[in-house]
């Protein structure tokens, strides 16, 4: 496991909030010198704590307002097939392998409650899905990415 201290946390903070930010902005922000926040973004890359840097999308202002949360119960031998079936659709954002009452939890993003609807008898009708759990979100009291801090 890779040791990190509160000067990578702050480093990591700082890049979840803009990761196109600056080193120099950063060194500034975090009390460091511009090499030392170079070279600790670098190791970080090196450990795998970071894997890339991406892009947060506003859903709601691309016209996709419906988020749900889906928990499968499925037959143990079809969990890889069911699960390689899940991993292509687009509209899937987040899909889990969870332990209790259900076997997979995916977190599923659409334009309008149609295509969840279509979503769940067609892709969700597959042999070996034994059952279905689906939450719709109204909307987030706190979103991630965590940093610890």
């Amino acid at each position: 496991m890779a040791f990190i201290d509160m000067l990578d946390m702050k480093i990591l903070k700082a890049l979840q909030v803009d990761a196109r930010k600056p080193v120099i902005q950063i060194a500034r922000e975090v009390g460091a010198n511009e090499a030392t926040v170079r070279r600790r973004i670098n190791k970080l890359i090196e450990q795998g704590i970071i894997e890339r840097f991406t892009v947060v999308l506003d859903y709601h202002k691309l016209g996709r307002i419906i988020k749900a949360f889906i928990g499968l119960k499925v037959q143990p031998a079809k969990l890889k097939e069911i699960v390689d079936h899940l991993s292509r659709h687009p509209d899937i954002q987040v899909l889990y392998r969870t332990s209790g009452d259900t076997d997979i939890f995916a977190e599923v993003i659409f334009e309008k409650m149609e295509d969840l609807k279509e979503f769940l008898e067609k892709e969700l009708g597959i042999d070996g899905i034994l059952g279905t759990i689906v939450t719709i979100v109204i909307g987030p009291y706190k979103k991630c990415p965590w940093t610890g801090l």
